[in-house]
């Protein structure tokens, strides 16, 4: 086989290859050679594009799309990965260059994506497919997808389970995924390229599944037939037709709410202004345990590695530190002396991509609020066959348990609360379910410690008497895949009559003097809409006047951190370093000295109103908001100086902005 040097090639540009290049050859490069062929050497010429003007860089096989796919198939992303690596690549080779900048090589990236977009639409013309209904009937007739969908109608409607659909859209996505015999069906193709919604595919081809009204409670029974075989019943049309109903309703009201959130957020976020390079040496840390689910959204943030005391990055890769609690760098504690700008090393590695002169805190309020303003107008689509189970209980264990009025926590049954005062009861929990339980007994409020990440109890025990001579049964508490965890109140319970051990590791407790009314586990929220996953963040982040006092005194930001990211992330798929930046937007100083100023390591921190952080720091995002009346009739409005400086100052004085001297001379 013919063997080109990659450097040969990049003397030609992409139009002169076009003719020149046929058949397999094998590519050598500075650090190694590729068995490619004269197609993928042409897609890949277009992001050489970037090797050309700087030839400095070196060549290497990552910048080769055959590198890059290992093997995968061509899809939706490529490119973006392609041009990613020769990008990176340029700017680490002209890193002494100013003129080398990334708002330079984001436009020429921009401009080559253009290029390829004009180009291969026109050359591949001959290569463009079509399809038809017969390509949904080829999937839907095929024996392996056939068979997938026999367990589900072999039991009776009513009997189809979460579990049970969501086993036979795992086994049909298989199908349609591997089996080289739907290789040259049209929509198979396009639904491993990427180019279609795959959960769409299976709607099509497997069940409809089951549905949700507005309100996010789901329909007892599922929907069956696929949109291929047809929707024919009065019932299952009725039943479909809700999610029409819900796609026209989530794009008036709740999107609006979750825009007129955005907009408030993205102005206040606005006060974090500049981003510095360099390290601000900050000595104070996050504490994080590591879940393995938790690493692609932590990857670039810089952590304290033990025992050599450096600054490591997170990689999506390092399984070492699952279950690990690191001491993480994250813009909470950044020690930057500008009151209004954090450091490159406590944000992380994102920092490479954010152009000089960002509004950092802006560009990542408006990196969260976009992917839910999003998945609020795409609700119909990401809503496909939800669990919203409610907690039941057996039969047999409501007499140990009862349900809350939520249907999401469990309490003692009355019959046990009325033997609380005359024989013992205890409540037996798997050790393995509370891994740190001894943190109930050191940490100082046991309220700071979020139940959902510190436990998670499938399954308990209440015994009655004296362990060995009356023990209940084995009590499920989970709904669907919301597994409870043990609440506050029995935390508090804990900390007052301590715990311990049988001989198989499960804890004891010692249920005397309980409170019949207090729950002794609760679920996770039950499954909600993206518009009510919008409106919790904005809780979060937002909060009300009466909250003002428990958010700036017992509400720290470090824990609050860990339960924005559990919040977001259930839904969508954010940066921890982004999430932090938009938190760090909510903290203030003090409420009580009205210091609305962004918190440092040497002040004290807390999370504050939005309301009020937006009357006490800079008026113009208070003017560029809402309310100008109250704003300027407002007596604070005048005689509160202490603020902060904003973006938008210059559009409410700007005499005073831009001529700062005749400020001085007045």
């Amino acid at each position: 086989m013919r063997r080109i040097s990659a450097r040969t090639l990049l003397g030609y540009s992409t139009e002169a290859l076009w003719g020149m290049l046929h058949g397999p050859f094998r590519l050598v490069f500075d650090d190694g050679e590729l068995e490619v062929d004269h197609r993928s050497t042409l897609y890949s010429s277009y992001g050489w594009d970037l090797l050309r003007e700087y030839p400095a860089t070196p060549v290497l096989m990552r910048h080769h799309v055959t590198h890059v796919l290992n093997g995968r198939r061509l899809d939706t992303g490529t490119h973006l990965k392609l041009l990613a690596n020769v990008a990176w690549d340029v700017l680490d080779a002209y890193e002494s260059e100013p003129v080398v900048t990334i708002d330079r090589i984001g436009r020429r990236t921009y401009e080559i994506v253009n290029a390829m977009y004009n180009d291969l639409s026109l050359r591949l013309e001959e290569y463009v497919v079509s399809f038809d209904i017969s390509d949904f009937v080829h999937v839907v007739d095929h024996p392996g997808v056939v068979e997938a969908k026999k367990p589900v109608y072999a039991v009776p409607l009513d009997k189809v389970t979460d579990r049970l659909l969501e086993q036979s859209y795992s086994e049909v996505g298989k199908i349609i995924r591997e089996d080289p015999a739907l290789d040259r069906n049209p929509i198979v193709i396009a639904a491993r390229s990427g180019t279609v919604r795959f959960e769409q595919l299976l709607e099509c081809v497997a069940f409809r599944g089951k549905i949700t009204d507005i309100d996010s409670n789901q329909f007892e029974l599922p929907v069956l037939p696929n949109y291929t075989e047809g929707i024919r019943s009065f019932r299952d049309s009725l039943v479909e037709s809700r999610s029409a109903a819900k796609s026209l309703f989530f794009a008036a009201a709740p999107l609006q709410d979750t825009e007129y959130f955005s907009r408030r957020l993205q102005l206040m976020s606005m006060n974090i202004q500049r981003l510095h390079r360099g390290d601000c040496g900050t000595s104070e840390y996050s504490h994080w345990m590591v879940r393995k689910d938790d690493l692609p959204q932590l990857a670039g943030m810089n952590y304290l590695e033990e025992p050599s005391g450096k600054l490591r990055f997170i990689r999506k890769h390092d399984m070492h530190l699952v279950g690990k609690t690191i001491r993480l760098r994250t813009v909470l504690h950044c020690a930057h002396p500008d009151p209004a700008g954090v450091c490159s090393t406590c944000f992380g590695e994102l920092s490479k991509s954010v152009p000089e002169g960002t509004n950092i805190g802006h560009l990542c309020c408006m990196l969260l609020t976009e992917k839910s303003s999003q998945s609020v107008l795409a609700v119909k689509h990401l809503d496909r066959t939800a669990s919203i189970e409610p907690a039941v209980l057996r039969e047999a264990d409501r007499q140990f348990l009862r349900l809350g009025s939520d249907e999401n926590s469990y309490l003692l049954a009355a019959r046990i609360n009325t033997r609380l005062k005359s024989q013992p009861v205890k409540l037996i929990i798997p050790g393995d379910t509370i891994p740190n339980i001894n943190d109930i007994f050191e940490i100082g409020n046991v309220e700071n410690l979020n139940i959902a990440r510190f436990s998670q109890v499938e399954r308990i025990s209440i015994v009655l008497g004296e362990i060995g001579i009356a023990t209940g049964p084995d009590i499920p508490t989970r709904a669907g895949q919301r597994v409870a965890s043990i609440t506050h109140e029995l935390m508090q319970h804990i900390r007052k009559v301590g715990l311990t051990s049988d001989d198989k590791g499960n804890h004891v407790i010692d249920m005397q003097g309980w409170n019949g009314s207090w729950p002794i586990l609760a679920l996770p929220l039950k499954h909600f809409s993206m518009a009510d996953h919008s409106k919790d963040i904005a809780k979060l982040l937002e909060s009300s006047v009466g909250m003002m006092q428990k958010r700036d005194k017992k509400t720290k930001p470090d824990d609050a951190l860990v339960e924005l990211f559990d919040l977001v992330n259930s839904k969508l798929d954010v940066n921890l370093t982004i999430l932090a930046m938009v938190l760090r937007q909510a903290m203030i100083v003090s409420a009580e000295t009205l210091d609305y100023s962004l918190p440092k390591p040497w002040t004290s921190a807390g999370l504050g109103v939005m309301s009020l952080s937006m009357k006490y720091r800079s008026l113009a995002a208070a003017m560029a908001f809402e309310h100008h009346r109250e704003v300027l009739t407002d007596p604070v409005s005048f005689v509160h100086t202490r603020r902060m400086d904003h973006p938008f100052d210059v559009f409410l004085s700007p005499r005073e902005i831009l001529q700062p001297e005749l400020q001085l001379a007045g």
